[in-house]
């Protein structure tokens, strides 16, 4: 009997021996997961924070990428970008008429940009989604796939294909029109025109992503919250409204925050289809701050101090989304 208990003891050390280092130490799962995690936190934290104190301190100097670093002038560069900067806001008011004023700027023209583009894709992106969502299961790969197809082209080329089809000599949106009879717009000549047509260009390319994210929402959505409210006798807005809103509500949020992100890191198409133009128009802050450091004098001092308030006004946008739906409750 003896003999049989000092065997099980050399079996068992024997068979600890053999177990992992992670197992003889005992580590509960969310101090592994955190372990496993870590070194992509470092890398990630070293690649994006760093950049970003950079960013900071170098909008708290007068930097110029000819002269280099220059004096420490702490806040100055954005009291310089806030008042007494016309690209970026402007602002002209004549008391004795009331009715006429000047509101323009890089602000105002990303307001806009970003209001018609964002809220047309996700109006129009649930419509679609509830679209596909009604279509039987062997037609929604079909049409699952057409509506995707603007999404997979490169912004670059998107941009380089609507500028050829809006061309006012050889465009064929412009023949399309004529040969109806409706006069083609000034499409990148007038500024109000110039705005449209990088919103449509946008809401074209982008509103698939929107579709996409309600349409998962909604197959998440159990089939028997819309059997119980056709049995109360429900109508079809009242089930919309306090099933599939409430349903789809946080995949709506996760589109319009990343929409928001998107636009206003906006670039290659709105220089490319109407060059920022005519003259300043369609000027958003992304491309203000390009050209303030790399194409006008160089101050990348004042650049710095634009980025951060672009990246503080997207948080914010974006931070108090979530918590208007209650995401991070």
């Amino acid at each position: 009997m003896g003999a049989m208990i000092g065997l099980s003891a050399i079996t068992e050390r024997y068979r600890r021996s053999e177990q992992s280092l992670l197992n003889r130490l005992e580590i509960s799962d969310r101090t592994l997961r955190w372990l496993f995690m870590l070194p992509s936190i470092v890398v990630l934290a070293f690649i994006s924070i760093v950049p970003l104190v950079r960013a900071v301190w170098m909008s708290l100097h007068d930097w110029n990428l000819t002269s280099g670093k220059g004096a420490f002038v702490g806040f100055g560069n954005y009291e310089t970008l806030l008042f007494g900067n016309p690209e970026f806001f402007r602002f002209e008011f004549d008391p004795s008429q009331p009715f006429e004023f000047v509101l323009s700027g890089s602000v105002v023209h990303q307001a806009v940009y970003t209001g018609l583009s964002v809220s047309i894709e996700v109006v129009l992106g649930i419509a679609l989604a509830m679209y596909l969502f009604s279509l039987s299961e062997r037609w929604q790969p079909i049409v699952r796939t057409i509506f995707v197809l603007p999404m997979l082209v490169t912004p670059i080329a998107t941009a380089l294909m609507w500028r050829l089809m809006i061309d006012g000599s050889i465009g064929v949106i412009n023949y399309m029109l004529q040969f109806v009879g409706i006069s083609p717009p000034a499409w990148t000549s007038s500024p109000v025109m110039a705005m449209l047509t990088v919103v449509i260009v946008d809401v074209w390319q982008w509103t698939p992503l929107v579709i996409l994210i309600v349409f998962a929402g909604l197959l998440s959505i159990p089939e028997s919250r819309y059997e119980a409210a056709r049995v109360d006798g429900a109508p079809r807005w009242a089930i919309f409204r306090h099933v599939t809103l409430p349903g789809i509500k946080y995949m709506i949020a996760i589109a319009l925050v990343f929409r928001l992100m998107r636009s206003f890191r906006e670039f290659p198409l709105i220089e490319i289809v109407t060059s920022h133009g005519p003259g300043t128009a369609t000027q958003i802050m992304n491309i203000q701050l390009y050209r303030t450091v790399f194409v006008g004098t160089g101050d990348a001092g004042l650049g710095a101090a634009l980025g951060i308030v672009l990246i503080v006004v997207t948080v914010g946008i974006c931070m108090s989304i979530v918590r208007r739906v209650g995401m991070m409750q």
